[in-house]
């Protein structure tokens, strides 16, 4: 089934999913502070209270995002990998450092906001448009809708906060950091790709090898997994999928596959 699909800005975006707020055993939500000390200056949005979300379906995949809520445009970003930006990593979770001047302001902003907006009984949406021009993209909607929750920041300042948990047996994984892609990893970038693209009605999308395996991460170093990249690439393909190029041994950075639509289910 395609994806709903509209206009924003002037380009076509396409609606990824509804963000999912963790809640306790009792159904309610589940909100959090910081306890950062008198001596840390914070940004203006330290405060909170925070939560924790999801999005299941957000793509590896770069372009401009737009947040809404209750279906009102509140802001728009842009980003290199929509699911990263949407994880725990990510708006989806906030840490005490996101909290400092230096920080994160920006996550705190709209944890908090999605918190609020859902406490009030309002879901917050998640719509995308791929490209590789995000930055662009992204001012020039930023500069025509002006969306409420775009803007810049006043300074921090220095706050305390008493750290609360409305849940006392809530445990927030941490992400796991160093690791060399898996060829989980690299499979699960690729069927993003083609979910973005065919969402976007295109009529095929070309990967290579070089590009994914930056994309999912380690390369070039620390962990060059080049020849598992190529044979998820490989492994992905169907009766009319093509090498627009092959490396001499097989595998290589330069390896370029086709991919066409529609894919078997």
């Amino acid at each position: 089934m395609d994806a709903e699909r509209k206009p924003i800005g002037g380009f076509e975006f396409w609606l990824v999913g509804v963000l999912q707020l963790r809640r306790t055993a009792a159904g309610r939500l589940e909100e959090y502070t910081h306890d950062l000390g008198a001596s840390v200056r914070t940004n203006p949005h330290a405060g909170g209270p925070f939560c924790s979300f999801s999005l299941p379906h957000a793509p590896r995949a770069s372009g401009v995002y737009a947040i809404e809520v209750a279906g009102d445009l509140k802001y728009v970003g842009e980003c290199e990998n929509l699911a990263s930006r949407f994880s725990a990593t990510g708006y989806g979770q906030i840490a005490p450092r996101n909290c400092h001047s230096d920080g994160q302001s920006t996550n705190c902003k709209l944890n908090a906001r999605i918190l609020a907006a859902a406490k009030e009984g309002k879901t917050t949406a998640i719509w995308f448009h791929s490209t590789t021009k995000f930055k662009e993209v992204e001012k020039g909607i930023i500069r025509d809708l002006s969306p409420p929750w775009n803007g810049r920041e006043p300074r921090g300042s220095r706050v305390t906060m008493r750290s609360t948990r409305k849940d006392p047996d809530q445990h927030f994984p941490k992400p796991c950091e160093g690791s060399p892609p898996t060829t989980a990893d690299f499979r699960k970038a690729i069927s993003d790709l083609l979910q973005v693209a065919s969402a976007e009605g295109k009529a095929s999308i070309s990967i290579e090898a070089s590009e994914l395996h930056r994309l999912v991460g380690g390369y070039p170093k620390p962990y060059n997994r080049m020849p598992m990249c190529c044979a998820a690439m490989r492994s992905a393909m169907e009766g009319n999928d093509r090498f627009i190029h092959q490396p001499p041994k097989g595998n290589g950075a330069s390896l370029k596959i086709e991919y066409r639509f529609p894919r078997s289910a």
